[in-house]
Protein backbone atom coordinates (compact mmCIF):
# COMPACT_ATOMS: atom_id res chain seq x y z
CA UNK A 1 0.00 0.00 0.00
CA UNK A 2 3.33 2.17 0.68
CA UNK A 3 4.84 1.70 -2.35
CA UNK A 4 1.24 2.30 -4.48
CA UNK A 5 0.56 5.50 -2.33
CA UNK A 6 3.88 6.40 -3.59
CA UNK A 7 3.86 5.87 -7.34
CA UNK A 8 0.38 7.62 -7.12
CA UNK A 9 1.72 10.66 -5.72
CA UNK A 10 4.55 10.66 -8.00
CA UNK A 11 2.34 10.69 -11.03
CA UNK A 12 0.05 13.46 -9.59
CA UNK A 13 3.06 15.82 -9.49
CA UNK A 14 3.67 14.71 -13.04
CA UNK A 15 0.24 15.60 -14.29
CA UNK A 16 -0.26 18.61 -12.66
CA UNK A 17 2.98 19.92 -14.39
CA UNK A 18 1.66 18.88 -17.71
CA UNK A 19 1.23 21.59 -20.04
CA UNK A 20 -2.37 23.27 -20.57
CA UNK A 21 -4.14 21.88 -23.83
CA UNK A 22 -7.72 21.42 -22.61
CA UNK A 23 -9.69 24.33 -23.43
CA UNK A 24 -11.81 25.43 -20.23
CA UNK A 25 -13.38 28.49 -19.46
CA UNK A 26 -13.31 30.43 -16.23
CA UNK A 27 -16.13 30.88 -13.91
CA UNK A 28 -15.61 34.86 -14.19
CA UNK A 29 -16.14 34.19 -18.39
CA UNK A 30 -19.57 32.06 -17.52
CA UNK A 31 -20.89 34.76 -15.39
CA UNK A 32 -19.99 37.67 -17.50
CA UNK A 33 -21.47 35.83 -20.44
CA UNK A 34 -24.54 35.04 -18.69
CA UNK A 35 -24.75 39.15 -17.77
CA UNK A 36 -24.44 39.91 -20.96
CA UNK A 37 -26.87 37.78 -22.65
CA UNK A 38 -29.72 38.74 -19.84
CA UNK A 39 -28.74 42.80 -20.58
CA UNK A 40 -29.01 42.23 -24.09
CA UNK A 41 -31.95 40.23 -23.98
CA UNK A 42 -33.83 43.32 -21.59
CA UNK A 43 -33.04 46.09 -23.73
CA UNK A 44 -34.64 43.91 -26.74
CA UNK A 45 -37.27 43.60 -24.25
CA UNK A 46 -37.70 47.24 -23.37
CA UNK A 47 -36.96 48.08 -27.37
CA UNK A 48 -39.95 45.97 -28.84
CA UNK A 49 -42.79 45.46 -25.65
CA UNK A 50 -43.70 49.12 -25.83
CA UNK A 51 -46.93 49.45 -28.18
CA UNK A 52 -47.96 45.94 -28.17
CA UNK A 53 -51.27 44.62 -26.09
CA UNK A 54 -50.70 43.82 -21.87
CA UNK A 55 -51.28 40.28 -22.74
CA UNK A 56 -48.12 40.00 -24.85
CA UNK A 57 -45.80 41.79 -23.01
CA UNK A 58 -46.96 39.88 -19.70
CA UNK A 59 -45.95 36.77 -21.64
CA UNK A 60 -43.13 38.19 -23.11
CA UNK A 61 -41.74 39.05 -19.27
CA UNK A 62 -42.10 35.79 -18.28
CA UNK A 63 -40.78 33.69 -20.66
CA UNK A 64 -37.52 36.28 -20.32
CA UNK A 65 -37.22 35.73 -16.41
CA UNK A 66 -38.11 31.84 -17.30
CA UNK A 67 -35.14 31.29 -19.08
CA UNK A 68 -32.88 33.72 -16.88
CA UNK A 69 -33.97 31.67 -14.29
CA UNK A 70 -32.36 28.22 -15.70
CA UNK A 71 -29.75 30.21 -16.71
CA UNK A 72 -28.75 31.25 -13.03
CA UNK A 73 -29.76 27.40 -12.02
CA UNK A 74 -27.33 26.26 -14.70
CA UNK A 75 -24.56 28.43 -13.80
CA UNK A 76 -24.87 28.00 -9.60
CA UNK A 77 -25.00 23.97 -10.29
CA UNK A 78 -21.55 24.12 -12.48
CA UNK A 79 -20.09 26.66 -9.97
CA UNK A 80 -21.27 24.14 -6.93
CA UNK A 81 -20.48 20.98 -8.97
CA UNK A 82 -16.49 21.68 -10.73
CA UNK A 83 -14.33 22.23 -8.14
CA UNK A 84 -15.61 19.62 -5.60
CA UNK A 85 -16.42 17.10 -8.56
CA UNK A 86 -13.75 15.38 -9.44
CA UNK A 87 -14.34 13.41 -12.76
CA UNK A 88 -14.35 17.00 -14.01
CA UNK A 89 -10.77 17.56 -13.00
CA UNK A 90 -9.74 14.05 -14.20
CA UNK A 91 -11.37 14.92 -18.20
CA UNK A 92 -9.24 17.89 -18.07
CA UNK A 93 -5.71 16.28 -17.02
CA UNK A 94 -6.59 13.73 -19.99
CA UNK A 95 -7.40 16.44 -22.42
CA UNK A 96 -4.15 17.53 -21.21
CA UNK A 97 -2.55 14.09 -21.65
CA UNK A 98 -4.22 13.89 -24.99
CA UNK A 99 -2.83 16.73 -26.19
CA UNK A 100 1.07 16.39 -24.82
CA UNK A 101 0.86 13.27 -26.59
CA UNK A 102 -0.34 14.93 -29.98
CA UNK A 103 2.91 17.29 -29.76
CA UNK A 104 5.10 13.94 -29.20
CA UNK A 105 3.34 12.17 -32.22
CA UNK A 106 4.32 15.32 -34.31
CA UNK A 107 7.57 15.57 -32.90
CA UNK A 108 8.54 12.18 -33.58
CA UNK A 109 7.37 12.21 -37.02
CA UNK A 110 9.12 15.09 -37.94
CA UNK A 111 12.46 13.30 -36.54
CA UNK A 112 11.54 10.25 -38.45
CA UNK A 113 11.25 12.06 -41.96
CA UNK A 114 14.33 14.34 -41.38
CA UNK A 115 16.48 11.21 -39.86
CA UNK A 116 14.80 9.77 -43.63
CA UNK A 117 16.10 12.49 -45.29
CA UNK A 118 19.24 13.01 -44.09
CA UNK A 119 20.13 9.18 -44.80
CA UNK A 120 19.25 9.68 -48.18
CA UNK A 121 21.32 12.97 -48.29
CA UNK A 122 24.39 10.46 -46.94
CA UNK A 123 23.63 7.43 -49.12
CA UNK A 124 24.12 10.43 -52.15
CA UNK A 125 27.33 12.08 -50.70
CA UNK A 126 28.79 8.43 -49.90
CA UNK A 127 28.37 7.50 -53.69
CA UNK A 128 30.88 8.11 -56.45
CA UNK A 129 30.33 10.90 -59.24
CA UNK A 130 30.13 9.70 -62.47
CA UNK A 131 30.37 12.35 -65.19
CA UNK A 132 28.09 10.09 -67.38
CA UNK A 133 27.69 12.84 -70.24
CA UNK A 134 31.32 13.34 -70.43
CA UNK A 135 32.00 9.74 -70.77
CA UNK A 136 29.54 9.45 -73.35
CA UNK A 137 31.13 12.12 -74.87
CA UNK A 138 34.76 10.70 -75.38
CA UNK A 139 33.62 7.61 -75.91
CA UNK A 140 31.62 8.50 -79.19
CA UNK A 141 33.09 11.48 -80.38
CA UNK A 142 36.77 10.49 -79.22
CA UNK A 143 37.00 14.21 -77.63
CA UNK A 144 35.83 16.18 -74.42
CA UNK A 145 33.84 19.13 -76.63
CA UNK A 146 32.85 20.12 -72.99
CA UNK A 147 36.23 21.30 -72.06
CA UNK A 148 36.15 24.89 -73.24
CA UNK A 149 32.90 25.30 -71.62
CA UNK A 150 34.33 23.96 -68.49
CA UNK A 151 36.82 25.96 -68.41
CA UNK A 152 35.11 29.06 -68.71
CA UNK A 153 33.43 28.35 -66.06
CA UNK A 154 35.88 27.91 -63.29
CA UNK A 155 38.11 30.28 -64.47
CA UNK A 156 38.17 33.66 -62.92
CA UNK A 157 36.48 36.25 -64.64
CA UNK A 158 38.13 39.22 -66.20
CA UNK A 159 37.98 42.89 -64.91
CA UNK A 160 35.96 45.18 -67.40
CA UNK A 161 38.37 48.51 -68.39
CA UNK A 162 37.43 51.72 -67.83
CA UNK A 163 36.94 52.41 -71.24
CA UNK A 164 34.63 49.60 -71.76
CA UNK A 165 31.34 50.35 -73.42
CA UNK A 166 28.98 48.19 -71.30
CA UNK A 167 30.61 49.19 -67.89
CA UNK A 168 30.11 53.08 -69.10
CA UNK A 169 26.72 51.86 -70.45
CA UNK A 170 25.89 50.79 -66.68
CA UNK A 171 27.56 53.42 -64.50
CA UNK A 172 25.78 55.67 -66.49
CA UNK A 173 22.34 54.27 -65.85
CA UNK A 174 23.27 53.76 -62.32
CA UNK A 175 23.99 57.75 -61.88
CA UNK A 176 21.07 58.01 -63.85
CA UNK A 177 18.66 56.71 -60.99
CA UNK A 178 20.84 57.96 -58.26
CA UNK A 179 19.97 61.34 -59.53
CA UNK A 180 16.37 60.63 -59.74
CA UNK A 181 16.49 59.43 -56.15
CA UNK A 182 18.33 62.18 -55.14
CA UNK A 183 15.95 64.53 -56.67
CA UNK A 184 12.63 62.75 -55.15
CA UNK A 185 14.35 63.05 -51.46
CA UNK A 186 14.71 66.62 -52.24
CA UNK A 187 11.46 67.38 -53.24
CA UNK A 188 10.17 65.36 -50.17
CA UNK A 189 11.93 67.04 -48.09
CA UNK A 190 11.14 70.75 -49.43
CA UNK A 191 7.08 69.55 -49.11
CA UNK A 192 7.95 68.58 -45.52
CA UNK A 193 9.77 71.58 -44.70
CA UNK A 194 12.86 69.97 -42.74
CA UNK A 195 15.15 71.13 -45.25
CA UNK A 196 16.58 74.62 -43.95
CA UNK A 197 15.50 78.05 -45.58
CA UNK A 198 18.69 79.02 -46.56
CA UNK A 199 19.89 75.72 -48.04
CA UNK A 200 20.36 75.86 -51.78
CA UNK A 201 20.75 72.87 -54.20
CA UNK A 202 23.81 74.18 -56.92
CA UNK A 203 23.19 71.01 -58.64
CA UNK A 204 22.54 67.42 -58.75
CA UNK A 205 24.95 65.20 -61.37
CA UNK A 206 26.48 61.77 -61.89
CA UNK A 207 25.01 60.82 -58.46
CA UNK A 208 25.98 63.46 -56.15
CA UNK A 209 24.02 66.54 -54.65
CA UNK A 210 25.55 69.58 -54.07
CA UNK A 211 23.88 71.50 -51.19
CA UNK A 212 24.93 74.60 -49.17
CA UNK A 213 24.86 77.77 -48.39
CA UNK A 214 25.87 81.12 -50.50
CA UNK A 215 28.82 82.75 -49.07
CA UNK A 216 28.48 80.16 -46.21
CA UNK A 217 29.38 76.15 -47.09
CA UNK A 218 29.08 73.98 -49.87
CA UNK A 219 28.38 69.78 -49.60
CA UNK A 220 28.90 67.53 -51.77
CA UNK A 221 26.15 64.32 -50.75
CA UNK A 222 24.93 60.99 -52.30
CA UNK A 223 23.65 57.90 -51.73
CA UNK A 224 24.82 54.65 -49.77
CA UNK A 225 26.31 56.32 -46.64
CA UNK A 226 29.26 57.79 -46.03
CA UNK A 227 32.62 57.22 -47.96
CA UNK A 228 35.08 55.14 -46.56
CA UNK A 229 37.84 56.77 -44.29
CA UNK A 230 41.17 57.36 -45.80
CA UNK A 231 44.14 55.04 -44.64
CA UNK A 232 46.63 56.19 -41.30
CA UNK A 233 49.14 58.33 -43.13
CA UNK A 234 52.49 55.84 -41.99
CA UNK A 235 55.67 57.91 -40.44
CA UNK A 236 58.65 58.48 -42.14
CA UNK A 237 61.48 56.24 -40.48
CA UNK A 238 64.21 58.96 -41.62
CA UNK A 239 61.87 61.62 -39.54
CA UNK A 240 61.82 59.75 -36.59
CA UNK A 241 65.14 58.79 -37.17
CA UNK A 242 65.97 62.46 -36.67
CA UNK A 243 64.08 63.19 -34.15
CA UNK A 244 65.54 60.41 -31.97
CA UNK A 245 69.30 62.07 -33.01
CA UNK A 246 68.28 65.27 -31.97
CA UNK A 247 66.61 64.61 -28.65
CA UNK A 248 70.23 62.36 -28.22
CA UNK A 249 72.02 65.88 -29.14
CA UNK A 250 70.02 67.28 -26.22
Amino acid sequence: RRGRGVVSNRGNMSLDGLPRHTRTVGQSELVERLVHVAYTDLQRLCTNLPGQPELDRKRELARYLHNLRQRLTRLHVLVEWAPKNRAAQIAVKCGDMMGQLRQHDMAFADAADRLYGLRQQMDWAAGPLYDTPGALDVLCNGKYSNLPRAIADVAPKPVPLETDPELIRVRDERCRRFDVEIRGLLVDERERGTMPKAMRVFSVRNGECVVGVPGEYRATLTLGGPPPLPPPPEKEEGAGNDEEEGAGDD
